[in-house]
């Protein structure tokens, strides 16, 4: 199977988990590609002052690679900055957010796993 880039669903979210600006969401693969062990694989933009929201994550694991640029990451309340190559993951409950806050565009990729 080949999953064109035009044929992916992209959608925007604004305010997303209460987080400031917009996210753009470009799906890598739709929730049924994943047979029912994961809810989200997709490709997220950030653009400068844009994140998502703090929220925590019940019965799943989220994991997230960042692809370009960097951003403030929080963990449970901490925050750290985080760049290219950098993983991730916020373990069944816990919590996180991110937000963009360089100049530059931040893109990371995301996965929900379910428990």
């Amino acid at each position: 199977m080949i999953i064109q880039d035009k044929e992916r669903n992209t959608k925007t979210r604004v305010a997303m988990r209460e987080g400031p600006g917009e996210v753009l969401i470009k799906d890598i693969v739709s929730r049924e590609d994943l047979y029912e062990k994961g809810r989200l694989y997709a490709q997220m933009t950030l653009k400068k002052n844009c994140g998502i929201g703090y929220h925590e994550h019940e019965g799943e694991k989220e994991i997230f690679v960042i692809n370009e640029g960097k951003a403030i990451y929080n963990d449970d309340g901490r925050e750290y900055e985080v760049g290219v190559g950098d993983v991730m993951i916020c373990e069944d409950g816990h919590g996180h957010g991110i937000t963009n806050v360089s100049d530059e565009v931040c893109k990371f990729t995301a996965l929900i796993v379910l428990k």
